[in-house]
């Protein structure tokens, strides 16, 4: 398949953006005396892409239209964190807006679940043009960013839903 063979072509470069991106958004948090529970990032495994490829057979014609090859998370402290953390990511990178959802407006205001905001970015083109960020250039990554409450009940819900053979309500 064409897209698992771009991706293994591809995939030193996204093993080394995860780091950068890792040290920039620590960077530009602290800058903005932003507090934060933690930044951590991850390269999505070849197994991974294979899932998600056949769960959604036929959507993806290029690897360059699946946009959480290279994901980072922020998880804050606080709920108003979120938006604060989400102002900086939208003032540093460029948002894809098709891409990207806060998944906080799209809750039914009577329910508790999944609330994170998304965002699909790419380097503004100021950064891209630094040599240290240069080979990133063209790259989407995703960022989400959810306070540690949400975290928790995200990562409950992943095992309730994933690992558990019942029914979850």
């Amino acid at each position: 398949m064409a897209i698992l063979e771009d991706f293994d072509r591809q995939l030193p470069l996204l093993n080394a953006l995860a780091p950068k991106l890792y040290t920039l958004l620590s960077e530009l948090l602290a800058t903005k005396s932003l507090r934060v529970h933690s930044v951590s990032t991850r390269t999505k495994t070849r197994e991974s892409l294979e899932g998600k490829l056949s769960q959604f057979a036929g959507k993806y014609e290029k690897l360059d239209q699946i946009t959480d090859l290279c994901g980072v998370r922020i998880v804050t402290y606080l709920e108003d964190d979120v938006d604060a953390v989400a102002a900086l990511v939208e003032a540093e990178f460029d948002k894809d807006s098709e891409n990207s959802i806060d998944k906080r407006q799209t809750a039914e205001f009577d329910r508790f679940g999944y609330s994170s905001v998304h965002y699909v970015v790419s380097l503004k083109p100021t950064r891209a043009q630094l040599p240290e960020y240069a080979r990133f250039a063209n790259l989407k990554f995703e960022i989400q960013i959810r306070s540690i409450l949400q975290h928790a009940w995200a990562e409950i819900e992943h095992d309730l839903q994933y690992k558990n053979k019942n029914e979850v309500p």
